[in-house]
C-alpha cells in the first residue's frame, strides 16, 4: 500500500470515540516503517486497523457551511462552545486570514497549560501539526475538518487553571512513564511525541508538557481497568536483546487486529528504544505485556 493513499484514507477517518486518531498512526507507521524497513505490509495492517476505529467521512464541510465573515473573537467563541456546523467554517476563516501556524500555536499553549488524561491534547495536536508539512493544497480542507472536530472535542470549554509546573529532566520523566506506562502506554506515546516534536513548541511550552506528563505518571489512574494486570505482567520476560525487541515490536504490530494503539506505541517504543538503548529489557517486557493483553481480548 502507498503512503499517499495511507494518508488519504487517514484524512477521511473521523472520531467514534472521542478524538480522531488515524492522523497520528498514518505518522507513526511512516516512522515504524523506517525502524523496521517495512512499508507496504505495514501500511496495508495499519489501514485495516483503521477501518475499525474510525468511521468514513466523504464530504468536506467547510466548503458546504456558508458563512459571513467572522471577527477573531467570534471565531474563538464558536470553536470554544463546540458549536456545529459553524465551527467548521470558523477553522477555515482563520487558515485562510492567519495560516495554520497561528493556529497551532494557540492549541500549543492551549495543551501546555492542561493535564489531561491519556494526553490526546499533546500528541494529536503534535502529530497534525507534522502531517500539515506533507500536505497537498488539495487535501488542506479534509484535513481541516479533522482537525476543527480534534480541537473542539479536545479544548471546548476547558478549564486553563494548570498545574503548578517544574523543572524535570527528560530522564526523570522516562522512568515515571516506565514504572506506570498507562492505558496502552500513552504515557509513553506522549514522551516519544514530546522528544520528536520539541523544536515545534517553545521552551516553556515543552517543560509544561513535561512537567505534566511526569504528573500524570505519578497519579492514580482515572480508570482502575487500565492499571497494569498483575498477572498477566509477572509472565513478561525483560530481555536486553534489540533482536527480541524487534520481534515483540513485530508481533505487536501484526499479530493482531484489535487497536489502532498498536501502531502508536509500537512507534513510540522504536523511538524510544533509539534514544535509550539502555532501558531495551523495559521497553521490551512492555511490548510483550501489550501482545498478551490483545491475546486476551481475542
Amino acid at each position: 500500500m502507498a503512503n499517499q493513499k495511507l494518508l488519504d484514507q487517514a484524512l477521511h477517518c473521523g472520531a467514534i470515540i472521542h478524538q480522531p486518531h488515524a492522523l497520528k498512526a498514518f505518522l507513526s507507521a511512516q516512522y515504524l516503517a523506517e525502524y523496521l524497513g517495512e512499508s507496504n505490509a505495514l501500511f496495508s495492517h495499519t489501514s485495516t486497523l483503521m477501518k475499525d476505529d474510525a468511521i468514513w467521512v466523504l464530504q468536506t464541510y467547510a466548503e458546504s457551511v456558508k458563512a459571513p465573515p467572522l471577527p477573531e473573537f467570534r471565531i474563538h467563541r464558536v470553536l470554544e462552545r463546540g458549536v456545529y456546523p459553524a465551527s467548521y467554517q470558523a477553522i477555515f476563516q482563520w487558515h485562510q486570514s492567519k495560516g495554520f501556524q497561528d493556529i497551532f500555536e494557540h492549541f500549543a499553549h492551549k495543551a501546555s497549560l492542561n493535564n489531561e488524561y491519556l494526553s490526546h491534547n499533546v500528541t494529536i495536536l503534535l502529530a497534525m501539526n507534522s502531517v500539515y508539512q506533507q500536505l497537498s493544497k488539495q487535501q488542506i480542507p479534509t484535513f481541516l475538518n479533522r482537525f476543527t472536530e480534534f480541537v473542539t472535542s479536545t479544548f471546548s470549554n476547558t478549564d486553563e487553571k494548570s498545574l503548578p509546573h517544574v523543572k524535570v529532566s527528560v530522564k526523570t520523566v522516562l522512568a515515571s512513564c516506565i514504572k506506570q506506562f498507562g492505558f496502552f502506554g500513552h504515557n509513553l506515546i506522549t514522551l516519544a511525541w514530546l522528544l520528536r516534536c520539541k523544536n515545534q513548541l517553545s521552551v516553556p511550552q515543552y517543560e509544561a508538557m513535561l512537567s505534566n506528563l511526569q504528573h500524570q505518571a505519578n497519579s492514580p489512574l482515572e480508570d482502575p481497568e487500565d492499571n497494569v494486570d498483575l498477572l498477566i505482567w509477572q509472565q513478561c520476560e525483560s530481555e536486553p536483546s534489540k533482536e527480541i525487541f524487534v520481534q515483540r515490536i513485530n508481533n505487536l504490530v501484526f499479530n493482531y487486529t484489535s487497536n489502532l494503539h498498536q501502531i502508536t506505541l509500537a512507534d513510540a517504543l522504536c523511538l524510544l528504544q533509539s534514544e535509550f538503548s539502555e532501558h531495551t529489557a523495559d521497553f521490551s517486557k512492555i511490548a510483550q505485556y501489550q501482545c498478551l493483553m490483545l491475546e486476551k481480548c481475542r
